[in-house]
C-alpha cells in the first residue's frame, strides 16, 4: 500500500504503534507495581530492590536487543514477497538460547555483590533478588520473541493485551507474596522477585498459547536466518548495554549516598522510564514499517515513516517533559508520601524534563536506522555519549562538585544530547544516500 501524504502516514503509524505503546506502558507499569509495593512495605525495601534491578537490568535488557532485530529482519523478507511463517519455530529456539545465557550471567552476577560494599542486610536482599529473578528469564525472552514474530507481521493485539493484563497479576502476586495474603505464605521482600518469576511465566507461555495456529509449522532451525539476526542484533545488544549500564550505573553511584537519595533516584529513573515507552514503541513500529519498506526498495515511504515518527515522538516529549517541570510534586506524590523522598525526586525529576526531547528523538532515530539494517554506527554514538562524555561528567559532578545524586541526572542529559545529534548526523548521511 502506497502513503501518499504524511497525514495518512502518521495515522497509519500510530494505528499500528498503539498497541505497542499500551503493552510498553503496561510492561513499565509491572515494574512501577514493583516499586509501590516495594515502598508500602518499607524504605529498605525500596532501595534494595532498586539496586538489585540495576544489577540485573545491565544483564538482561541488553540481551533483549538480540531479539529486536528479529521484526525488522523478517519485515524486509516480507516486503521482498517471502512467507515467513517457516521461521516461527527458529525464533522460538533462538530466544531460548538467548534466554539460557541471559540467565547464566544474572546468576553469576551475585559474585560481584561484595564488591558494592553495601550494608549487609541490603546486600542479603539484592542476593535474594537476583537468584529468583535469573530463573524468571525464560518467560521474559520467550514474551519477547513470539512479540516480535507478531510485529513483524504487524499483529500487535495479542503480545500487548497480555502485556496489560500482567500488570494486573504481577500486583496481586506481590500483595500476595510481599504480605502474605490469600492464603499464601508470606515471603517478605523475596515475593517481590517469586511475583516478577510468576509474570512473566505468566506472559511467555500465555503468549505461547496464543500462536497455537504456528505450531503446526515445520520444526526447522534456520541457520542462515539466525546469523541475519545476529548480525545485526549483536551491535543493538552493544547499544542497549552502553545505555542500560548508564542509568544502572548512575543508581549504583547514588547508592554511595543516603538511603533517601537512592530512594528518589528510582522513582525519578522509573518515571523517566515510564515516559520513555511511548517513543520507544513508535520507534519499534517505525523500525517495522521502514524494515518493510527498504525491503521492497520503497525509499518515499522510509523518508515519510522517519518524519512522521520523529514528529510524534517530539510531540509526546514535549508534553511530558513540560509536565515534570510544571508539576513535580504531584508526580513524585503519586509513588511515595515521604516529604525528604519527594523533595531529592523533585530535583532529579527537573533534569528528566529537560533530556525529554533528545530521548525521544534519539530512540526514534534508532528505529529508523534498525529497519534500515544499520546498528553498529548507533552502537559507537550511543558509546561516545554516555561512557565518553556524560556517565565521567556525572561522576565528577556528583562526587568532586558536591551535587552528588544531582549531578549524575545531568550527565545523563548531556548523554542524550550528544547521542540524539549523533544520530541525527548518521540517519541523514544514510537517507541521503538513498537517492
Amino acid at each position: 500500500m502506497s502513503v501518499s501524504s504524511r497525514p495518512k502516514a502518521l495515522k497509519e503509524l500510530l494505528v499500528f504503534a498503539l498497541p505497542i505503546i499500551l503493552g510498553q506502558i503496561g510492561m513499565m507499569l509491572i515494574g512501577t507495581g514493583d516499586m509501590i509495593i516495594a515502598g508500602r512495605y518499607s524504605r529498605e525495601a525500596l532501595a534494595a530492590i532498586g539496586l538489585a534491578i540495576s544489577i540485573c537490568n545491565p544483564i538482561m535488557i541488553p540481551l533483549l536487543g538480540m531479539q529486536f532485530a528479529i521484526s525488522p529482519v523478517l519485515a524486509q523478507k516480507r516486503g521482498q514477497g517471502e512467507d515467513i511463517r517457516p521461521y516461527f519455530w527458529t525464533v522460538i529456539f533462538y530466544s531460548l538460547l538467548v534466554s539460557v545465557l541471559s540467565s547464566v550471567l544474572t546468576y553469576f552476577s551475585i559474585y560481584l555483590l561484595p564488591y558494592f560494599g553495601y550494608a549487609e542486610n541490603t546486600t542479603r536482599l539484592i542476593r535474594e533478588y537476583i537468584l529468583i529473578t535469573s530463573v524468571s528469564t525464560f518467560g521474559m525472552y520467550l514474551y519477547q520473541g513470539i512479540k516480535e514474530f507478531y510485529q513483524s507481521e504487524e499483529k500487535t493485539i495479542a503480545a500487548n493485551a497480555i502485556a496489560l493484563t500482567a500488570v494486573g497479576v504481577n500486583l496481586f502476586f506481590n500483595y500476595a507474596f510481599v504480605f502474605g495474603r490469600f492464603g499464601v505464605p508470606q515471603l517478605f521482600e523475596a515475593g517481590l522477585a517469586w511475583a516478577s518469576l510468576g509474570c512473566r511465566c505468566f506472559m511467555g507461555l500465555g503468549l505461547l498459547f496464543t500462536a497455537h495456529k504456528l505450531w503446526k509449522t515445520q520444526k526447522t532451525f534456520h541457520l542462515s536466518f539466525v546469523k541475519e539476526v545476529a548480525k545485526l542484533g549483536v551491535p543493538l545488544t552493544f547499544s542497549v548495554f552502553f545505555e542500560v549500564m548508564a542509568f544502572c550505573s548512575v543508581t549504583l553511584f547514588v547508592g554511595k549516598f543516603d538511603e533517601v537519595q537512592v530512594a528518589a533516584n528510582n522513582l525519578a529513573l522509573n518515571i523517566g522510564s515510564l515516559a520513555f515507552m511511548i517513543p520507544m514503541s513508535i520507534a519499534s513500529a517505525v523500525a517495522v514499517k521502514v524494515g518493510h519498506a527498504y525491503g521492497e526498495r520503497n525509499f518515499d515511504r522510509i523518508r515519510i515513516f522517519g518524519q512522521v515518527s520523529l514528529f510524534a515522538s517530539v510531540c509526546f516529549t514535549a508534553i511530558m517533559g513540560l509536565s515534570f517541570y510544571l508539576f513535580p510534586h504531584a508526580v513524585m506524590s503519586l509513588y511515595t508520601d515521604d516529604p525528604l523522598v519527594i523533595g531529592w525526586g523533585k530535583t532529579l525529576l527537573f533534569w528528566v524534563a529537560c533530556f525529554q526531547l533528545f530521548d525521544g528523538a534519539q530512540v526514534t532515530m534508532g528505529g529508523i536506522l534498525r529497519g534500515l539494517s544499520i546498528t553498529r554506527a548507533p552502537s559507537i554514538a550511543i558509546f561516545i555519549g554516555y561512557w565518553v562524555i556524560g556517565i565521567p561528567l556525572g561522576y565528577y559532578l556528583g562526587f568532586h562538585a558536591g551535587l552528588e545524586a544531582q549531578g549524575f541526572w545531568i550527565g545523563l542529559a548531556i548523554s542524550l544530547a550528544v547521542v540524539s545529534v549523533m544520530l541525527g548526523i548518521i540517519m541523514k548521511k544514510k537517507l541521503k544516500a538513498l537517492n
